[in-house]
Formats: C-alpha cells, sequence, structure tokens
C-alpha cells in the first residue's frame, strides 16, 4: 500500500501541516472509538452482574455519551480538516501550474500544449489532491493506530494484540500485487483519458473544417472508438479493484474471526472476562479499518501517481531566464531598437538565425521581410523577449534586454500578432486588457485610429457590444483592428506587427495598413509582412534569407540593384497581375 511518490512529494510544500492535522484528529476518533468500546463493554459484561447499581448505570451510560459525542466531533473536524487540505492542494496545485505557465517563454508555453494544461489544471488537480488529502494522511494514520490499539489490547490478552498488530500490517503488504497492477491499469486510464480529451478538444476547434470536407462522420466513429476504449480501461480497473476488496476484506474477516476464536477459548478456560471478549470483539475490526481506509486512499490516489507526471513536467520546465537589475543602467546613449549578432535554433535543429543585425532608428517605419521559415516570426519573438538568444545582444533604447524585466519590456514594445486573442465579453473589456483605466474617450479615440470608431457607434450598445465566444460575433479585420487600438492603449513606443493583416479581407487589409503608415507619426513601428507591397513606403528593409540577414535598404535602393528583394518583388507583382487578369476575363 505505499505509495510515495518523489514528484508528489515536492509537489506537497505547504501542505504537511494540514495533512498532520487530518492525522492527529483521526487518532483522536479512533481514541474516543475506544474509549466507547471500553464503556460499552463494561456495561454489558457487568449488566447481569447482582451488584450492578442503577448508579453505575448511569455513570456508565454517560461515560458512553461522552465518548460518542467526541467521536461525533472528530468526524465533523475529519471532514472539516479533509476540506481545509483539498482547498489548500487546489490552490497551491492549481496556483503552480497557472504561474509556471505565466512565466515560460513562449516556445515553452507552445510545446506543452492545450490538452496537457486542461488535463493538468482540471482533472490532474483532482487526481493529486486524493493524495494529499487522503492518502498521506491515512498512511500516517495506518501506521499509528495499530500501535495505539495494541496498547489497549495487550493488557487484555497479549497474544490476540500481538496477532492483531501483526495482521494489520501484514494486510497492506500481501495486497501490494494489486496495487502494482493497479498502478499499471491507471497510467493506461490516465493516458487514455487525455488522448480522448485531445482528441476532442481537436474535433471541436477543427469542426468547421471536419463539416466542410463531410468528415464528421468518421471523426464521430473515431471518437466513439477511443471513448469504448476508455471504458474498457474504466472496467478493468474496477474488476482489479473488486478483486483486491474481496481479498483484503476476507484477510480482515479472517483476522478478526481468528481473535474473537482466541478470546472464547480465555472465556471458556475462565481466563477472560466477558467485558474484555466484548472489548476485543469491538476494537479487533478497529485494526483493520485504518488498513481499509488506506485502501480506498491508494486505489484513487494511483490516479494522481499517474496525473502527476504530467503536472511535474508543466511545473519542471524551464521558465524564461530571469533578469538583472543592476543591467538596467548599462546604456549606449542610443535611441531605438538594435540587435547585434543575434543567434537563435529551436533544440538541436540548424541555427534558425545567424548573427543577425538589425536597427529600428525611432519614429521610423521598419520592414522585416523574408521567405516562409527564414527566421521572422523568431526574431520577433526574440524581440518580445518571449525566447533568449543564444548568441548577441538586442537593446532598447541603448539598454540591453536580458537586464530587463518582461514588465518593462512590454511596456517599451507591444506585439500585433497575426492572429490576435479576443475575449469573451464587450469591446470595451478587449481593451482595457492593455489600459485598464482608461476611460470611453480613451478607448474611442483608439478605435477612431484604427477605423472601427463608426463601427463601433453604430452598435445598439456601443463599446459595450458584445463580441461573443472568443469575438465570434467579428470579423477578422475587426479583430486585428481591435488588436491594434489596444496596442495604442497600451502606451508602449515601439509597435511590432507579424503577419498582422495575413487573415483578413482586401478591404481591411489597406484599411490597416492606412492606420499603420499613420501611426509612424507617433511611433516606431516594426512591420513583419510577406506582401511586399505592402512596405514600399518603409524607411528601412530587412530582407531574411535562410537565417542570414541578405539585404538591406529602402525599396528603390534594393529595387535598383540585384538581389532577393527585386526578385520577389517582381515575382509577386507578376502572380498579382495574373490574377487581376484570370478575375478580369473569368
Amino acid at each position: 500500500m505505499l505509495l510515495i511518490n518523489r514528484t508528489l512529494l515536492r509537489l506537497s510544500r505547504g501542505l504537511w501541516p494540514r495533512i498532520l492535522l487530518l492525522a492527529v484528529v483521526k487518532l483522536v476518533v479512533l481514541m474516543g472509538t475506544a474509549g466507547l468500546a471500553g464503556s460499552l463493554a463494561a456495561l454489558l459484561g457487568d449488566f447481569f452482574d447482582p451488584r450492578f447499581s442503577g448508579e453505575q448505570f448511569r455513570n456508565a451510560i454517560f461515560s458512553a455519551l461522552r465518548f460518542a459525542a467526541v467521536v461525533l466531533a472528530g468526524e465533523i473536524l475529519v471532514g472539516e480538516a479533509e476540506l481545509l487540505c483539498i482547498v489548500k492542494a487546489r490552490r497551491s496545485l492549481f496556483g503552480g501550474i497557472l504561474s509556471k505557465l505565466l512565466r515560460l517563454d513562449a516556445v515553452g508555453a507552445e510545446t506543452v500544449g492545450v490538452t496537457p494544461v486542461v488535463t493538468a489544471a482540471t482533472d490532474g488537480v483532482e487526481a493529486l489532491q486524493i493524495y494529499y488529502s487522503k492518502y498521506l494522511s491515512s498512511l500516517l494514520y495506518s501506521l499509528a493506530a495499530p500501535v495505539y490499539l495494541f496498547f489497549i489490547l495487550r493488557d487484555i490478552y497479549l497474544p490476540v494484540a500481538v496477532f492483531l498488530i501483526a495482521a494489520a500490517y501484514a494486510i497492506p503488504l500481501l495486497s501490494s500485487f494489486f496495487r502494482k497492477k493497479t498502478e499499471r491499469l491507471k497510467k493506461g486510464y490516465w493516458n487514455g483519458f487525455q488522448q480522448l480529451t485531445s482528441y476532442y478538444l481537436e474535433s471541436l476547434r477543427a469542426l468547421t473544417t471536419v463539416k466542410l470536407f463531410n468528415r464528421d462522420g468518421d471523426r464521430t466513429l473515431s471518437l466513439e472508438e477511443k471513448a469504448g476504449n476508455f471504458n474498457r480501461r474504466i472496467m478493468d480497473m474496477m474488476k482489479l479493484n473488486f478483486s483486491a476488496f474481496l481479498f483484503t476484506d476476507t484477510l480482515i474477516y479472517l483476522s478478526v474471526a481468528v481473535a474473537l476464536i482466541l478470546m472464547c477459548v480465555q472465556i471458556g478456560n475462565g481466563s477472560a472476562a466477558l467485558s474484555d471478549a466484548l472489548m476485543v470483539f469491538m476494537l479487533s475490526y478497529s485494526f483493520f479499518a485504518s488498513v481499509r481506509q488506506l485502501m480506498n486512499a491508494t486505489h484513487q490516489a494511483i490516479t494522481g501517481v499517474a496525473a502527476s507526471e504530467q503536472a511535474a513536467a508543466i511545473l519542471e520546465r524551464e521558465s524564461a531566464p530571469s533578469h538583472s537589475p543592476s543591467d538596467e543602467e548599462k546604456t549606449d546613449g542610443s535611441s531605438g531598437i538594435e540587435a547585434r549578432g543575434v543567434s537563435y535554433r529551436y533544440g538541436n535543429r540548424r541555427e534558425t538565425l545567424r548573427k543577425v543585425d538589425l536597427q529600428i532608428a525611432k519614429g521610423s517605419l521598419t520592414a522585416l521581410v523574408g521567405q516562409s521559415g527564414c527566421g521572422k516570426s523568431t526574431l520577433a519573438s526574440l524581440l518580445m523577449g518571449f525566447i533568449t538568444p543564444l548568441e548577441g545582444q538586442i537593446l532598447i533604447d541603448g539598454v540591453d534586454c536580458a537586464g530587463l524585466p518582461p514588465d518593462r519590456r512590454r511596456e517599451k514594445i507591444v506585439l500585433v500578432p497575426q492572429s490576435v486573442g479576443i475575449f469573451s465579453g464587450s469591446i470595451a473589456d478587449n481593451l482595457r486588457i492593455a489600459a485598464p483605466n482608461a476611460d470611453d474617450a480613451a478607448l474611442l479615440e483608439a478605435l477612431e485610429q484604427v477605423r472601427l470608431k463608426e463601427w463601433t457607434v453604430a452598435q445598439p450598445m456601443g463599446l459595450q457590444s458584445d463580441v461573443g465566444d472568443a469575438g465570434a460575433k467579428l470579423s477578422g479585420g475587426q479583430r486585428q483592428k481591435i488588436g491594434i487600438a489596444r496596442a495604442l492603449l497600451s502606451g508602449a513606443p515601439y509597435l511590432l506587427f507579424d503577419e498582422a493583416t495575413s487573415s483578413v479581407d482586401p478591404e481591411s487589409e489597406r484599411e490597416i495598413w492606412a492606420c499603420i503608415a499613420d501611426l509612424t507619426a507617433s511611433r516606431t513601428v516594426l512591420v513583419i509582412s510577406h506582401r511586399l507591397s505592402t512596405v514600399r513606403s518603409a524607411h528601412r528593409i530587412y530582407v531574411l534569407s535562410e537565417g542570414v540577414t541578405a539585404q538591406s535598404g529602402a525599396h528603390d535602393e534594393l529595387m535598383a540593384r540585384e538581389g532577393l528583394y527585386r526578385q520577389w518583388v517582381t515575382e509577386q507583382n507578376e502572380m498579382e497581375r495574373y490574377g487581376e487578369e484570370r478575375v478580369n476575363h473569368g
């Protein structure tokens, strides 16, 4: 029955006072039970004695009632102590997982995945809390309870006391065969549950695609198959649990029967009084009550052991590197953003960026272009501090970003990604994520800058209009415009647009690019785009190719000389011209 898991013990910081309290309260209940058994045994044993008086009867009844009150109060306290332990465990585990996710860099957060986080933070926490609130306290209690009962019964009949304490410690060891097999099944159960959850969430996210290709029937059959496999795992566990409980209960009742037979022999030869036999009868099962309690907790806690692997994988994942406050003062007096010899690679793959130099002058519009996989988004993640360069430096206003804490960096530079995250609620709620104290006038001003004020005002609820579940009531262009308005409200002097118009309609794209052009009057803007026609007005264009800076300069400069930029512009112009001709002649 021993289920000692290092990972779970490591996660139990702060819970031990409550676990110990729970074990102590259970011992108090046992003491009350023993006292109640002693009172009733004495009452029944002396009841037919001619010398038994009414006063003795009343005293025995009052004594039994006092112990019964102790047992009742103890059982209530056990429930309260378990609740305190559960609450603490939930807060500790869920808070730990959430805070770890918030400390992870962007790559770390993406590699964790949605499904592992959902299962670890919901069912995983549910399973883990049983280990702390039930198993550990039951383990401590099962170690102490037989010892306490042994010292009570040894004065009545030592051989029975020795036999019962030996059986109480032997039965969990004999049941370990079932525990090992149950542990294997529970791991399979947890993996099956996670796979089923993953498939279900994936089906919901891709429901439109599934319907579009008329694959909902196949998806349903696959889901039914996975659910059936998961159900079979549950049934296998239930069968094994039934066998384990049957085996354990058989040993328990046989042990109690042996103890009673021994006491009957003692009564028969006149070596024990009836009250002693009744005491042994009432306390024999108490030797094994802690064992059954531990067994119940063990079978439930095994799921927690399986879940702990997933939770530990998240909690032990390396966080984003901490900053060095002393570095914040190291500035060379320059302004703007500068990357000096920056290199980066993902895992053991080849370098995504190699010795990249980049200069974004204050108040300028800078563009970063290149084919897919050239390192544009990686450079954006480095600028935002989501990942850390393997080599080189990134400076903002002359300050090495390695010395900037994340909140300070977010005050200086803000990202408008390819897909803006919209939360359920109103337009105002989504905008105030960037500026919680902004009034309606400030929100409308930001919306006006992104060409969304007229549409917002025209809505029946204005700024309080509901955007739907995750922005379902908004078009792609409206989502991006709210993202840009959110960036403006943050007050950051540097704005980074990472393919911000790649998923919007042509009209919204034109409006967004017009907005970006206007922003250069008050902000420093870096644009990452695959549409070269949209970056012609940039003061400086950097061309990335295979992780290095292949070219840089203004549009006219780059077009005036041979190179990748002129080649790509020519190819894109031809493709757009061909597309227009097809439309005109269609």
